[in-house]
């Protein structure tokens, strides 16, 4: 067996082990593992069983902290030292290649040649690709903003892994435009303040519990986003992570049920009102009555209103409105308020429904990009997929610093040409000049912009197509990024053909494989693991290590 990637045996490009401490997991590490257990289902028998947690306790690290990346990658890298040891000699040999995978040749049901970038070449009976986020090539609106910045004297960071963001050249500029809210935002902070010197004190008389001692040479972040909506601190929820919610509304059943509709499911008609039943039927049983009403948890959810509408109440002052919101957020993710925790758990159980009625094309076309790509999923992120309360913290401890300010939602960039600045809009019209932008987000899942070569090699030769998303109602069609796979893990090519012996896993199939670019969380049926053990079964099977006789 040939591991073939350039950051072997040290965590891979996301969790290299030896990484700076700053950047954060934003899961608590009793909620990754690398191992199946019952609840996989796993068809083969599992002899390891050690989680995050298990193989960082020795670290005194509780099995809800958030630890740091490298961390993750110690682990990681333990994994990997341990199959190793495992592995019979007589059967299995592992063999390391520190290098990428530039090209993987060979016909559709027959061996591959997998070229490296070092020059080697590899005969394989079949190949895993396992490629996690990819780079991609900038957007339009991104090349032009980066155009700007050369023609100029400016400087613009397009979406990128963030320990490949060169932070440090950021100091020293007047101004930032930080686009996105989510976690690249916060890992942002921590990489930015880290090289800038600065620190992050204790304050009990400052709403963010921090001061903040700057290093010298940071700019003033402008940060917003189109729907304006900040992620949300997950809980800090002590010595032991709360049971899942089970749906009593929107259930399994109720689910299957609106999935066979003929006509296709109308999201905001049909599913809005279910979510907002479940979230009030938990918390009117919970004692929490005063917010069991929609009125109280659409603000909730949507503070600045709908797809980023004016919020009642919100004025003509977005960054107090955002601020506020955040420091809601960190008071009840701090204690933790009872009830925040428990529409935190509602909309975790939430989002894996509206997950799966996506999923078996139950909506509309129009539904899915207007409702759930438009600003649905961002609602459920927001709450669901948020930092450590660290990270909020520190966010307001620079905004109490007078180093950030929030434009709202509606926020978009222009160029003011005469001016040599970049001209960032906010809500209510305001208008913030500044030197520098962020686009503070991952790259997008996307075939055509991938800048991989082992994928331009395949695009070039036809080997490769993006996938679609159908609705089973209106049977329209719509163009995901995603790598279009046959059987959930074979590349389809542009005249139809299955490269049989080549399985993907992972982010570019995502639309394929939900669920398998995030986590492995115990007790959960983790579909990573799943996906991975069904991979691994048709290498075997490929390669004659397995009977045929061993469940498919």
């Amino acid at each position: 067996m040939h591991l073939v990637d350039p950051q072997v045996g040290r965590g891979g490009a996301i969790w290299s082990h030896d990484q700076s401490e700053v950047l954060l997991m934003n899961t608590t590490t009793c909620q990754t593992t690398m191992y199946p257990d019952e609840s996989c289902h796993a068809v083969l028998p599992a002899q390891r069983a050690e989680t995050l947690a298990d193989h960082l306790a020795a670290e005194g690290v509780a099995p809800t902290d958030f630890a740091s990346r490298a961390a993750h990658g110690r682990y990681l890298a333990h994994v990997l030292a341990t199959a190793h040891a495992d592995a019979d000699p007589a059967r299995l040999r592992i063999v390391e290649h520190a290098a990428e995978a530039v090209d993987v040749t060979g016909p559709a049901d027959g061996p591959q040649r997998v070229r490296l970038s070092d020059g080697r070449v590899l005969r394989a009976d079949a190949v895993a690709l396992a490629l996690g986020h990819l780079p991609t090539a900038l957007s339009p609106r991104s090349q032009q903003l980066a155009d700007a910045a050369e023609h100029h004297g400016l400087v613009h960071i397009g979406p990128a892994n963030p320990l490949e963001v060169d932070y440090a050249s950021l100091l020293g500029r007047e101004a930032v435009a930080v686009q996105g809210m989510g976690l690249n935002f916060y890992d942002a902070i921590g990489m930015l303040t880290d090289v800038a010197g600065g620190r992050f004190e204790p304050d009990d008389s400052a709403p963010s519990g921090l001061r903040y001692l700057p290093g010298g040479g940071e700019p003033r972040l402008v940060v917003g986003s189109r729907s304006g909506m900040v992620y949300r601190p997950k809980p800090d929820l002590g010595a032991q992570m709360p049971e899942p919610w089970i749906p009593q509304v929107l259930t399994g059943e109720r689910v299957l049920e609106l999935a066979v509709r003929p006509p296709g499911v109308d999201h905001e008609r049909e599913v809005m009102p279910l979510l907002l039943a479940e979230l009030r039927r938990a918390l009117d049983e919970a004692g929490h009555h005063a917010l069991a009403n929609d009125a109280a948890l659409i603000d909730l959810l949507f503070p600045f209103g709908r797809r980023g509408a004016a919020a009642p109440g919100m004025g003509t002052e977005p960054h107090r409105r955002t601020r506020d919101v955040l420091r809601q957020a960190l008071r009840a993710a701090s204690e933790p308020d009872p009830a925040w925790v428990l529409i935190y758990r509602v909309l975790i159980a939430l989002r894996i429904q509206v997950n799966r009625l996506t999923d078996l094309g139950a909506y509309t076309t129009d539904s899915v990009r207007q409702d759930i790509d438009g600003h649905l999923r961002n609602a459920f992120a927001s709450w669901a997929s948020g930092p450590p309360v660290l990270r909020a913290r520190q966010v307001l401890a620079l905004e109490e610093a007078g180093l950030l300010e929030f434009t709202g939602p509606r926020m978009h960039l222009d160029i003011d040409e005469g001016a040599g600045r970049y001209a960032v809009h906010g809500a209510e019209g305001t208008v913030t000049m500044c030197d520098g932008v962020l686009e503070a987000h991952l790259p997008p899942v996307d075939l055509p912009a991938y800048r991989s070569a082992l994928l331009g090699a395949w695009r070039e030769r036809g080997e490769v197509q993006k996938d679609s998303w159908a609705s089973r109602g209106t049977r329209r069609r719509m163009l995901t990024g995603s790598i279009a796979v046959d059987g959930l893990y074979a590349p389809i090519g542009v005249d139809g053909t299955v490269y049989e012996r080549r399985l993907m896993v992972g982010v570019p199939v995502s639309t394929a494989q939900p669920g398998s670019s995030i986590t492995a969380e115990p007790g959960t049926g983790a579909q990573l693991l799943r996906h991975a053990e069904a991979v691994a079964l048709r290498l075997a099977r490929v390669g004659g290590a397995l009977a045929d006789d061993v469940p498919r």
